[in-house]
């Protein structure tokens, strides 16, 4: 089946939210490229697109499709394999984003389907982009939140992916505040016990700051190399770790001699 393009997408994405989602789920499902390496992420962002043109009138059907792909198991008209009821799901949470849906965004940033997390972070990336102070207000909920740290480690990752990409921090303050809430969601981590620092869910959060501070120090030197500094001449070692691999970063070969001092502390620590 061919993968369905602008136009077509927006009509089945129109019969969708008129009662039969079924041909728009068939086609999500037997395009996503799943089982396989990399799913069709091209047609996710078509289909966000399609639903961030959503008329007022249908916002609320929209928003209860949205809702019922999201679900576990999600809630669809037609049978599908596994793989495919999961791209359905991300696919979700893109559209939520476009949408400028935040309650389903923030339900899909903690979700366990890792490929509907990341699809949540950039969601929330649309958001930012339509009004930033809005978004990241809703970024500092995803870092705040009730529970023992490990337990916010999700969609404390998904804040970090979703603040630490280039495009969204041209101008000068949103560099700062991006820093801000990577350097939050680092305290976060080393505030988990040391025996739980294994957890699969806080390991993924740990991979993420393992990028994530070079994008915002290169956006905002003034606070991303102290906060450099600050990892590299650590005690932590998880926090170490994170200095060495965003040290590694072409992207900070801009910052030059600012990170010195980063690096002979890393390179001493190694």
């Amino acid at each position: 089946m061919t993968a369905p393009d602008a136009s077509a997408l927006t009509a089945l994405w129109a019969i969708a939210l008129a009662g039969d989602p079924a041909g728009l789920e068939r086609a999500l499902g037997e395009n996503s490229r799943l089982p396989g390496p990399r799913a069709d992420l091209e047609l996710a962002a078509r289909l966000a697109d399609a639903a961030g043109a959503t008329p007022v009138t249908d916002r609320d059907a929209a928003l209860a499709l949205l809702d019922g792909w999201l679900a576990h198991p999600p809630r669809l008209a037609v049978d599908l394999p596994e793989p495919h009821r999961e791209y359905v799901a991300a696919c979700a949470a893109l559209a939520a984003g476009a949408l400028g849906a935040v309650p389903l965004l923030t339900t899909a940033a903690g979700d366990e389907r890792w490929r509907v997390r990341e699809m949540a972070a950039t969601g929330m990336q649309r958001v930012l982009d339509h009004d930033w102070t809005e978004g990241l207000r809703e970024v500092r909920r995803w870092l705040g939140g009730d529970g023992a740290p490990a337990t916010r480690a999700l969609p404390s990752r998904a804040a970090v992916a979703a603040v630490a990409e280039p495009r969204l921090l041209k101008q000068a303050p949103h560099g700062a505040e991006a820093c801000a809430v990577v350097g939050d969601a680092i305290d976060l981590l080393l505030a988990v016990p040391a025996e739980q620092r294994r957890d699969p869910d806080v390991r993924v959060l740990r991979q993420a700051l393992g990028y994530a501070v070079s994008v915002v120090a290169v956006a905002a030197p003034d606070e991303g190399v102290p906060l450099l500094e600050r990892l590299a001449t650590a005690a932590d070692a998880d926090a170490r770790w994170i200095a060495r691999e965003n040290l590694k970063k072409a992207r900070l070969s801009a910052l030059g001699a600012r990170l010195d001092v980063a690096r002979e502390a890393s390179a001493l620590t190694t």
